[in-house]
């Protein structure tokens, strides 16, 4: 079982269907969706301090749960809360680019030079922090390839793909994303954040 998301297992989670050439093809872009987008991109990505709550799910290989999620970011530093069901406990993950630190609900401390050999060792999973402060910001990461990218006619994000990962946004609410959907080899991630603390400028 996946530690601390022992508690609700979950169905399977559908990712949304379709996805454009990161290049638009002839007739699917428009001028004011185009820049809406680039709008977007120079507004948002600025925003490199924000906090944010909610809840996370977890499939992986036919096993699966949720926590409650705290996440705060400030540039490359993070503070990730994991909160599972019924007082079971919180993992603490905290660090930044070059150097990470967990704390399990009975104490114990670890620290690894990346999240994901940390997470991968004690919970059995990973969540890609440096990716994914774009991603849940409805944003690729900036100077990396993207080879997929579907806009909605506001030109928002809909899905990506990127560093081996397919990033779906499920629902927007304030101009920020609510609801996401990662999916990663043989890992399978759905967000929902209840609050931002921090807004788009």
């Amino acid at each position: 079982m996946i530690v601390v998301l022992r508690l609700v297992a979950l169905g399977a989670l559908a990712l949304l269907a379709g996805c454009a050439e990161f290049a638009p093809r002839s007739g699917d872009a428009t001028p004011t969706r185009d820049a809406a987008w680039a709008a977007r991109v120079a507004r948002l990505t600025p925003l490199n301090t924000f906090a944010l709550n909610g809840r996370i799910a977890i499939q992986r290989e036919g096993e699966g749960g949720q926590a409650r999620v705290q996440w705060s970011q400030a540039d490359e530093r993070f503070d990730l809360r994991l909160s599972a069901p019924l007082g079971q406990g919180a993992y603490a993950l905290t660090g930044s680019g070059d150097q990470v630190s967990l704390v399990t609900p009975d104490g114990q401390g670890y620290s690894a030079p990346d999240l994901d050999t940390l997470m991968a060792t004690h919970l059995r999973w990973s969540l890609p922090v440096a990716g994914a402060r774009y991603w849940v910001r409805g944003l690729p990461v900036p100077d990396r390839p993207v080879t997929q990218l579907n806009l909605d006619a506001q030109g928002r994000l809909l899905d990506l793909a990127q560093d081996g990962w397919r990033i779906s946004v499920l629902e927007y609410e304030n101009d920020l994303p609510r609801k996401l959907f990662l999916l990663g080899k043989n890992l399978q991630l759905r967000i929902v954040i209840a609050a931002w603390t921090a807004q788009p400028q």
